[in-house]
C-alpha cells in the first residue's frame, strides 16, 4: 500500500514535493488502525486524493470491535516508551486531521498533507 500510495503521488509534480511525507503519515494512521481497531471485512480501507492545495489521506477500520470509542488524539508519551509518538508526527506533518465514526460503528481517520509553497532550500533554516 505504501508503495502504490508513493509511486501514484509521484506522478504528480506538486504532490511528489510531499510524496515521502503523505507516506509517513499514512504509515501511522495504517498502524494505529491495526494496533487500535477491529479489522473491517478482514482489513482495512485506505483512500488518498490529490486536490488542489493538498494530498488528503483516509484511513477507515471496524472502530472498536463494539466498544465504546475513544477519541483518537496525541498524547505525550513516556520518554523511555518504544510507542505512543505517531500522532505527533501526523500533527507535526499535517495541515489539519482527525476521526470520525460512522452508524455502524466504522472509524475513518483523516490528515491533509499541504503541498509546498517554497523551495526545499528555502526551508532550511540556519
Amino acid at each position: 500500500m505504501r508503495r502504490a500510495l508513493h509511486e501514484d503521488l509521484l506522478r504528480d509534480p506538486r504532490a511528489a514535493q510531499v510524496a515521502d511525507d503523505v507516506a509517513v503519515v499514512t504509515s501511522e494512521l495504517v498502524g494505529n488502525a491495526v494496533r487500535h481497531g477491529s479489522p473491517l471485512d478482514g482489513g482495512l480501507i485506505v483512500r488518498w486524493r490529490i486536490t488542489d492545495d493538498e494530498v488528503s489521506v483516509e484511513v477507515v477500520d471496524g472502530g472498536t470491535g463494539g466498544a465504546p470509542g475513544h477519541d483518537v488524539a496525541a498524547y505525550d508519551a513516556d520518554p523511555l516508551a518504544t510507542s505512543g509518538r505517531g500522532l505527533h508526527i501526523v500533527q507535526t506533518l499535517t495541515r489539519r486531521w482527525g476521526s470520525s465514526l460512522d452508524a455502524e460503528g466504522r472509524r475513518t481517520v483523516w490528515a491533509f498533507v499541504p503541498f509546498l509553497t517554497e523551495p526545499a532550500a528555502e526551508r532550511v533554516s540556519a
